[in-house]
């Protein structure tokens, strides 16, 4: 058997003289990267600090990547970030997200917490990877091997984790039956073979899973058998549909939009959001209202259903526990759903409203946030009973996250220590937890963060729509930060200016234009050198799909090197960036001609329009969305082209003449893309920044 490639220990501590010599007697046939690399990365960043990149960077660099590595670029720009899991053992933060263009297409990225950095990635070209309207639509299986996804919002996709490869198996099982929302129950013919958002959760032994949708004689879902390499749709073989029975008949109930297998695969507990119990004689009347409810996995029928439930909700991790309520927080039994403690009367301070329920890792402690307008708190409990409370001292908590996957509460792994994310200046606050609560540092940048997660090695992540963050939680030191949105005031290049067509497009903004890059497996870096020091940084080796390993360390080696690359001509723009027009006014125009002509075009008899799309202009300077986007601002840019983008009914950009300023909006020529065509004025509190539009000039052929 083979024996270590070196003796970490002399590895951490040698002084940089010693440290040379031992890496030239290291038997790199001998590395393991889940027990070597992150102890050496440490003490190579350590010499980094100290001396720069050396010689012995690339030594090792040059040893270590001989046995098989692909370089990975950590994204700049990318879509909405949709769904979040951590990986069992708290190195991996999972994230789904959209494409730039808002099109079809998504991403899952694999980020090492250790780094901050991707080391695993894997493209859908057509599919919608993922949502914001559930949680738990990205899950990573118990030992961390296996990766679910939700695709088109119908299908479950599972692929093997940091292999970079799409799904080895499908599940499409939700479109024959309908589809749970309620314009299901009365109009089931409009949603007939259309398929549903499904919640689904793995079995402990990684062989099952269960899809909770509709199915034959009032079944809630199905147990589909998980094998690599099949495609499982609603007349496979070895499907099994759970009658969901309860007290023998059937339930009619509503399928869970939440769900999870206990840890000892005997039950599949959960909750439905909008619960609409059709029994017979049941009144017709009633608002649908949450439930939680247990299948057993061996029958498939109901052993309770909880029609009592108060939202939010929060199950322990092994399902025996239930956390729910608004006004009055109470414990039920998982089990039973009856009721185990009514936490309100174990607190000294008034409830208004519970946020949040989060259970530590180990389902001992539970975190209660509580908003008392006034008087936010983090309400402790252990056992059923109040251990402490963090008083936010009227600080408030930060935006509840839109997709319900991480909270603005982390428990660290051992439940010792907790972080929760406060909306006042974009701070995270470190509290110990016990029976007197302190304080223990605050992190700052937390700006555009509406999730934490606490994983393993001391490392809290922060992640938001556009944003996602890493922080050492021993010294509150931030390790990596970026934001992944486009740049306030940019749109994607032009397709056509892209020098790779075979190739999805990266790029790098300039002061007039954009550079495109290209990062291959081999380590052949293409970017123009204006942009190297910004592309660097986010270069990395990917060492077994897990670990991340310093580009720049290899350069000069045979393993990584930069190319100018000469990119395809792209043909001149010879039409201007803009066109004066004119708006002629008739003699002797009534009051209501004059009316309606100003309803359309505004107040100028001459203008400047656009003549290019908008992917061809940026908008500079920017004004972003407060109190800057006024009437003052906004009157020296009349008659000229602007570049906007509008969030009324999701995020879109526009680009025309400004023709009319007002106290409450902007007459845009030619319209907004969205909102009400009866309003004539696009409102200023749907724009998310504006500003006179300058056009790009084309990449150099």
């Amino acid at each position: 058997m083979t024996g270590p490639f070196a003796n970490l220990s002399q590895l951490v501590h040698a002084s940089d003289a010693e440290l040379e010599t031992l890496v030239e007697q290291a038997d790199f046939s001998g590395f393991v990267a889940s027990r070597d690399l992150s102890p050496l990365r440490e003490r190579l960043l350590r010499l980094e600090r100290e001396q720069g990149v050396t010689e012995v960077h690339r030594r090792v660099s040059d040893k270590l990547l001989a046995t098989g590595a692909r370089l990975v670029e950590t994204p700049r720009y990318i879509g909405m970030q949709r769904c979040f899991a951590l990986s069992p053992d708290g190195r991996h933060l999972a994230i789904a997200s959209n494409r730039l263009d808002e099109s079809h297409g998504g991403d899952v990225r694999v980020w090492e917490l250790a780094t901050g950095r991707v080391v695993d990635a894997v493209g859908f070209e057509s599919a919608l990877v993922g949502s914001t309207r559930e949680p738990s639509c990205l899950q990573w299986s118990p030992s961390g091997a296996w990766l679910g996804v939700i695709l088109d919002s119908v299908v479950v996709g599972v692929l093997r984790a940091f292999a970079g490869t799409l799904p080895a198996f499908t599940a499409d099982v939700t479109r024959r039956w309908g589809s749970p929302p309620g314009g299901a129950v009365i109009n089931p013919k409009h949603v007939e073979n259309t398929g549903h958002l499904p919640a689904w959760c793995w079995s402990p032994d990684e062989t099952r899973l269960f899809i909770s949708t509709p199915g034959p004689d009032g079944a809630l879902g199905c147990i589909v058998p998980f094998r690599e390499g099949t495609r499982v749709d609603e007349d496979s073989e070895g499907l099994r549909w759970c009658p969901a029975r309860l007290d023998g008949q059937r339930s009619k109930s509503r399928p869970h939009t939440w769900v999870r297998w206990s840890p000892d695969g005997s039950r599949i507990h959960g909750y439905c959001e909008a619960e609409f119990v059709n029994e017979p004689g049941a009144d017709t009347g009633l608002e649908p209202h949450p439930s939680a409810s247990v299948l057993d996995v061996h029958g498939g029928d109901l052993q309770y259903r909880f029609d009592e439930l108060k939202l939010p909700v929060a199950f322990s991790p092994d399902g025996d526990r239930l956390a729910y309520g608004k006004e009055q927080p109470r414990l039920a039994n998982g089990h039973t759903g009856g009721m185990v403690a009514d936490l309100g009367k174990h607190a000294d301070v008034r409830i208004h409203a519970v946020e949040e329920y989060v259970w530590s890792r180990d389902g001992r402690r539970l975190a209660v946030l509580i908003n008392g307008y006034e008087f936010p708190q983090v309400l402790v409990f252990e056992a059923g009973k109040l251990l402490c409370h963090m008083d936010l001292k009227r600080r408030s908590f930060g935006l509840a996250s839109r997709s319900g996957d991480l909270g603005r509460w982390a428990w660290s792994p051992d439940g010792s220590m907790g972080a929760c994310l406060l909306r006042e200046g974009g701070t995270i606050e470190l509290w110990k937890v016990g029976p007197s609560a302190k304080l223990l540092r605050k992190l700052e940048g937390a700006r555009g963060i509406d999730g934490l997660a606490w994983g393993a090695d001391d490392t809290l992540v922060g992640t938001g729509p556009h944003d996602i963050a890493f922080w050492d939680v021993n010294t509150g030191q931030l390790r990596f930060q970026s934001s992944l949105e486009l740049e306030p005031g940019r749109v994607p290049p032009p397709s056509d200016w892209n020098p790779w067509p075979e190739d999805d497009a990266r790029f790098i903004p300039t002061e007039r234009g954009w550079d495109f890059t290209r990062v291959q497996p081999d380590g052949t870096v293409v970017c123009p050198p204006g942009s190297r020091a910004a592309l660097e940084p986010r270069l990395m080796f990917s060492v077994g799909g897990r670990h991340a390993w310093p580009w720049r360390w290899a350069v000069g080696t045979r393993h990584a090197r930069w190319e100018d690359g000469a990119p395809s001509p792209v043909a001149p723009q010879t039409e201007a960036a803009f066109e004066e027009r004119h708006i002629s006014v008739p003699e002797g125009e009534t009051l209501e001609a004059r009316d309606a002509r100003h309803g359309k075009w505004g107040f100028l008899r001459q203008y400047l329009a656009p003549t290019r799309p908008l992917d061809h202009y940026k908008a500079d300077p920017v004004f972003t969305h407060g109190p800057a986007i006024c009437r003052d601002n906004l009157k020296p840019y009349l008659g000229k082209g602007v570049l906007l983008r509008q969030t009324q009914y999701g995020t879109w950009y526009a680009l025309g003449a400004l023709l009319e300023v007002t106290d409450e909006g902007i007459l845009l020529h030619p319209r907004a893309p969205i909102g009400s065509y009866r309003e004539r004025l696009l409102s200023f509190r749907d724009i998310l920044w504006i500003g006179p539009a300058v056009p790009l000039e084309p990449p150099e052929g």
